[in-house]
């Protein structure tokens, strides 16, 4: 029984991913990406957290890590400045 739940859990974790999401292989080196749509960058890899920046439509952005499942940690330049947060995967252009 317990096997057979945790074979669920598992398969439905599986399940949660889309096919529509970039596709960001994991490196140890950053990844220079553009966005395809307006975004927040996040203090946190969460929507509850506090926005730093909107990130505009085809602006480019260093992915530095891509290990959570639906947000990447990135860095863009924005007004002179370099600002460093996390926004969602599915910002991202594919290529």
């Amino acid at each position: 029984m317990k096997n057979l739940l945790w074979m669920a859990l598992l398969g439905s974790a599986c399940a949660t991913s889309k096919d529509d999401v970039a596709v960001i292989p994991h490196r140890a080196e950053p990844v220079e990406r553009q966005t395809n749509t307006q975004c927040g960058l996040y203090t946190t890899a969460s929507t509850q957290s506090e926005m730093l920046t909107t990130v505009d439509s085809g602006a480019r952005v260093l992915v530095l890590d891509s290990t959570n499942a639906y947000f990447v940690r990135a860095s863009l330049s924005k007004d002179g400045k370099t600002v460093t947060g996390y926004m969602f995967r599915a910002c991202l252009a594919r290529r």
